[in-house]
C-alpha cells in the first residue's frame, strides 16, 4: 500500500512529515555530543513529569492495567533506557580503531558510527510506551530524526504521547502518528533510512514486504512460542513459581513470556498444584486491581477461541478454584489457565498465545526436548530451569533462539547491557544498548593513509612490476 492509499489528510501528513525530518537532517547530519545527550534529557523529563498521566493512559486503554507492573515495565524501563545511554553514548560516539596491513603503513583504519538520517519506529499496543521510547532512545542517542508509529489498540497513550512529544521535541526531530489497517502499511512503505517494527510475525512479514521496495533496512522485533523446560535437578515448585509470574506478568501479553513449559514426566501434578497455587498466592482473583486485563475483546475471545479448541480435542483445562474469565464492565480478564495433554495440532499449540494460558507438556529425555523446540519456528526467548551446567550448556547449544534464560523468565529484556532480538521467524536484528546505538548508525569503514611524506608502502607494489614487487609478492603470499 502506498501513501496514496490512505486517507488524504494521513497520506498528506506522512508524506509532509517525512520531507521535514530529511530537510532538517540535511542541514544537521551529524549532532554533536551535547546535542544528543540534551535531547535524551528532554526525553528523559518529559516521562518523569508526565508520570501520572502515562499510567493513568494505559490503565484506561487496558480497562485494567497493574499501576505497578505499569511502574516497572513502562516508566522505569524507559528511565533505565535513558539513563544507560547517555552514560555510555561518549564510548559509542567514538572511533572504533581496527588495524591495517603491514604493508598499508603508516595508514590507519577505524569505524565511523555515522546517523543514517529518518528512521521509523512502529510499536505494539503490550507495552506501548516502553516499545515506543527504548527505541526512540537509540535513534536519538544515534543522532537521528524519527517518526513514530503507536497501535490503534492503545488510543489514549497514543494521543498522550503524541502531545508530549509535540511539547517536548520540534517535529522535523520526532513525530508521533497512530497506526492502523490503512495508515500502518503506509507508514512502512516511506523511504525510512532504517525501520524498527515490534509486533507479531504476521504482521512483521507485511512490514517486511511493504519497505522492501525501498530496500529500507528493516529490524523485527516478533515473538513465537518460547519454551520453558524444568530439569528433573531443580526444585519443581520454585520453578513453577517463577515461571507463573512470568506468564502472569501483564497477564502474559508479553513477546518473551513463556508459551510453554516442560516438566519430568513423573513431576506434572506438583508443578500444577504450585502453579495454580501461586495464582491464588499472587492475586485475590480476576478482578484484582493488580491483575492486568487483556487489552480488548478481540484478543479475550481469542484466548477463549484457543482453550475451547483444545478442549474440544481432549486437553484438560485446569483454573484455581473460583478463576474463571470475566468481562463485567466491559474489562475482560482472563485467569491463569493451566492445559494438559493439547492435542499438537491445536492453535494453542501452533500459535504464539499471548495471554496467561500455559500448556504443560512432560519428557522423560533432554534429547526429546531439544527435538521438539527445534521441529518449530525458532522462539524469541528459551527458558531453563537448572543448576547443573551441562543441562545448561546442552540446551543453549542445541537449540537457537533469540535470547536465553537460566532460572529466570523474562528479565534478560530489562538488562540494558545486553541485546534483545529475534532469529528466524521471531524477528531480525537487535537493540538496546550498544546494539541500539549501532542499528541506528551506519558503521562507516574508514582507511586513512597518513604517511608525513610521500612514501608510502604500498608504492613499492606499484608498477612497472619488477623483482622488487615479485619479492614482496612472494612473502605475501603461503
Amino acid at each position: 500500500m502506498s501513501v496514496d492509499e490512505v486517507p488524504q489528510d494521513d497520506g498528506d501528513r506522512l508524506a509532509q512529515a517525512f520531507r521535514d525530518q530529511k530537510d532538517a537532517f540535511s542541514k544537521d547530519r551529524f549532532p554533536d555530543l551535547e546535542t544528543r545527550l540534551d535531547r535524551l534529557q528532554r526525553l528523559d523529563r518529559m516521562i518523569l513529569e508526565n508520570r501520572e498521566a502515562l499510567v493513568e493512559a494505559l490503565n484506561a486503554d487496558f480497562g485494567c492495567r497493574s499501576r505497578t507492573e505499569t511502574l516497572l515495565a513502562e516508566i522505569a524501563g524507559c528511565h533505565g533506557a535513558i539513563h544507560y545511554a547517555r552514560k555510555n553514548l561518549r564510548r559509542w560516539m567514538q572511533k572504533r580503531k581496527r588495524k591495517v596491513s603491514f604493508w598499508s603503513l603508516p595508514a590507519r583504519a577505524y569505524i565511523l558510527p555515522q546517523p543514517l538520517g529518518v528512521v521509523g519506529i512502529m510499536s505494539p499496543w503490550n507495552y506501548a510506551l516502553h516499545l515506543t521510547i527504548a527505541p526512540l532512545v537509540s535513534a536519538l542517542a544515534a543522532g537521528n530524526r524519527a517518526m513514530l508509529c503507536m497501535s490503534e489498540e492503545t488510543p489514549q497513550l497514543c494521543a498522550l504521547v503524541s502531545g508530549l512529544i509535540a511539547e517536548t521535541f520540534p517535529p522535523d526531530l520526532v513525530t508521533v502518528f497512530q497506526g492502523g489497517q490503512k495508515l500502518s502499511p503506509a507508514f512502512a512503505a516511506l523511504p525510512f533510512d532504517h525501520l524498527l517494527f515490534t509486533g507479531s510475525t504476521h504482521v512483521g512479514r507485511l512490514i517486511a514486504a511493504a519497505a522492501a521496495p525501498n530496500l529500507t533496512p528493516v529490524t523485527l522485533e516478533l515473538g513465537g512460542k518460547s519454551p520453558a523446560v524444568v530439569a528433573p535437578d531443580f526444585d519443581v515448585e520454585e520453578a513453577a513459581e517463577r515461571i507463573v509470574w512470568g506468564k502472569c506478568f501483564n497477564a502474559g501479553q508479553t513477546c518473551i513470556a513463556p508459551d510453554y513449559v516442560f516438566v519430568p514426566r513423573m513431576q506434572r501434578a506438583r508443578f500444577v498444584d504450585a502453579a495454580l497455587n501461586k495464582f491464588t498466592t499472587s492475586f485475590t482473583g480476576v478482578s484484582d486491581r493488580d491483575y492486568t486485563a487483556i487489552v480488548s475483546e478481540r484478543f479475550y475471545r481469542r484466548l477463549q477461541d484457543l482453550v475451547d479448541e483444545a478442549r474440544a480435542g481432549g486437553a484438560q483445562i485446569l483454573r484455581s478454584e473460583g478463576a474463571e474469565p470475566s468481562e463485567a464492565g466491559g474489562v475482560f480478564k482472563y485467569p491463569l489457565t493451566l492445559v494438559l495433554d493439547a492435542p499438537p495440532t491445536c492453535r494453542l499449540m501452533r500459535e504464539e498465545i499471548f495471554g496467561p494460558i500455559l500448556p504443560v507438556l512432560t519428557y522423560n529425555t533432554l534429547p526429546e526436548v531439544v527435538d521438539h523446540i527445534n521441529a518449530g519456528d525458532r522462539p524469541l526467548s528459551a527458558y531453563c530451569f537448572t543448576r547443573n551446567r551441562a543441562t545448561i550448556r546442552q540446551l543453549q547449544r542445541d537449540t537457537v533462539s533469540g535470547s536465553f534464560g537460566v532460572n529466570e523468565t523474562l528479565l534478560q529484556y530489562s538488562q540494558e547491557d545486553l541485546a534483545f532480538g529475534g532469529v528466524g521467524a521471531s524477528g531480525q536484528g537487535a537493540y538496546h544498548g550498544p546494539e541500539g546505538f549501532d542499528t541506528f548508525s551506519h558503521l562507516k569503514s574508514v582507511f586513512e593513509q597518513r604517511g608525513p611524506g610521500r612514501f608510502t608502502g604500498v608504492k613499492l607494489l606499484h608498477p612497472p612490476y619488477g623483482p622488487r614487487a615479485k619479492a614482496i609478492l612472494k612473502r605475501m603470499l603461503p
